[in-house]
């Protein structure tokens, strides 16, 4: 089961978004085109606690005291267990429900409220029956009556219903230990099998055990300065015993908790180097594939939200990151916003992944989902150069390139440049750009070209060393005519792009 349509409102920039997600769907476009607030609210919609210290008044669009609305619909149905008189009924459900509005009163018998009211529940499969909830019959046929309150998202739900894994550019360190850490839960379980083990063994088992951990130590003890050693632990176990204090020393670890000082490492020769000092990058890919293992061993399918995955990390790695993605998406679902072409540049072809490009046009942010049939150009949209283009006004040779050759094969039906140049006469543009052609002879003749012509001759004939090169402003201005070019040949030929 995956997210099928996400609907965000009144959340930041965001006045109203409706996106449909794919097994992998990248988000890209320039900075504060609302990458991360697309992430972030759907990172809100699976938070299950502490929202309200998340939350800000900024969050809020343009400051109003309209509520932040974050819908999320699945494309299968999950089951909710709710509690029916002594027994427990499970409510089919697709779908997640946020809604976050500013206090208007005081909370009655509180001294300090909460500056936010959330309302957050699993959505049914069905409209509602009335304006209370949802009505389903028993097996009595008497009538079971739930109301949004009995979904809200603390109630358990089955294994369909993915957990979500969330990275932000502040990466949360989850190979690290402290609350609510993988890790930690990892650590805690080891320790518990552990401490059941030991006490299924002998005591001659156990003394066994205790020795061997004194031994350890010891030995460790020996490659100190062992007299600086005894001389500060006697000194601070007379002064306890003063105080009826005995039997404290130095430990190198708990013998009843034996994986609690763990860490997950990476060898180098005879060295232990932890995980977070080999970059966040890296520690980035080890976390999201340690994850990923947990959730297997549980048969929980991932929601992977990652916020620019390519900080901090060398090309190699991005292209190494982008391809585990690509493979783990068949069976869990990923959301990442990038800036990266690492990213991007070998997903274009793939139908299961959605490239989202987000723009901000009259303050409005609005997203172009380019597999929809109506982006791009070409009949192989979107291509690299589009995706540049169109997410970061960035004109390229690419696309240059693309635009040129499109024109002539498909278009004029001709590879010579005086022709294609008259057709771009007749649509209105100027041949003023002079042109010195190079001979096989090494003699040179002189032509006046169009800027687009101009900029492919320059383009595909380095070897031609006469002619100045184009500026950016003018590659920009080439690509932007083509672009109206093959608008207008397309409003002619009543096609659409």
């Amino acid at each position: 089961m995956k997210i099928k349509t996400v609907k965000i409102s009144k959340f930041r920039a965001i006045d109203h978004l409706e996106i449909n997600l794919k097994d992998l769907s990248l988000l890209i476009g320039n900075n504060g085109t609302g990458k991360t607030s697309i992430i972030e609210a759907i990172n809100y919609c699976f938070s299950k606690s502490f929202l309200t210290s998340k939350i800000k008044y900024t969050d809020f669009y343009n400051g109003c005291n309209e509520p932040i609305k974050i819908e999320i619909l699945f494309d299968g149905d999950f089951g909710v267990d709710v509690v029916d008189g002594y027994t427990t009924r499970q409510i089919p459900c697709n779908g997640v429900y946020l809604e976050i509005k500013k206090r208007e009163k005081a909370t009655a018998g509180k001294f300090l409220s909460d500056p936010f009211v959330i309302t957050h529940y699993y959505t049914p499969n069905k409209p509602k029956d009335n304006d209370k909830g949802w009505e389903y019959k028993r097996g009595t046929n008497s009538i079971f009556k739930i109301s949004e309150r009995h979904l809200g998202v603390q109630q358990p739900v089955d294994s369909s219903y993915p957990v979500c894994v969330y990275l932000s550019k502040n990466r949360d360190r989850q190979l690290g230990k402290g609350f609510g850490s993988s890790m930690t839960d990892i650590i805690d379980d080891f320790n518990w099998k552990f401490a059941r083990k030991i006490k299924e063994e002998t005591e001659d088992g156990y003394k066994n055990f205790i020795s061997n951990k004194k031994g350890y130590e010891d030995a460790i003890f020996e490659r100190i300065d062992k007299e600086t050693y005894k001389k500060i632990f006697k000194s601070l176990g007379d002064i306890l015993e003063e105080y009826k204090i005995y039997d404290v020393g130095l430990s190198l670890f708990n013998a009843n908790a034996p994986f609690s000082e763990a860490f997950i490492s990476q060898k180098h020769s005879d060295l232990d180097l932890p995980i977070s000092q080999l970059g966040s990058g890296m520690e980035m890919i080890v976390s999201l594939m340690f994850l990923d293992v947990l959730a297997s061993q549980s048969n929980n399918k991932l929601l992977i939200l990652i916020d620019e995955p390519e900080l901090h990390l060398h090309p190699i790695y991005q292209e190494i990151l982008i391809k585990y993605l690509i493979s783990r998406s068949k069976d869990n679902q990923v959301v990442l916003s990038t800036h990266s072409p690492y990213f991007y540049k070998n997903c274009l072809d793939n139908q299961c992944i959605q490239l989202l490009v987000s723009k901000k046009e009259s303050d409005l942010i609005k997203i172009e989902e380019t597999q929809d049939g109506n982006f791009g150009l070409f009949p192989w949209s979107p291509s690299w150069g589009e995706i540049n283009y169109y997410a970061y006004n960035l004109p390229t040779v690419e696309f240059h390139n693309e635009l040129y050759g499109y024109i002539q094969s498909d278009i004029l039906n001709t590879d010579n440049t005086t022709k294609t140049d008259e057709e771009f006469l007749k649509g209105g543009c100027q041949v003023n750009y002079p042109w010195i052609k190079q001979n096989n002879n090494n003699t040179t003749t002189n032509q006046c070209l169009t800027l687009m012509s101009y900029i492919r001759h320059y383009i595909h004939h380095p070897e031609n060393r006469h002619n100045k090169k184009y500026t950016d402003k003018e590659l920009k201005e080439s690509i932007e005519w083509m672009i109206q070019f093959i608008n207008q040949n397309n409003k002619k030929q009543n096609k659409t792009p």
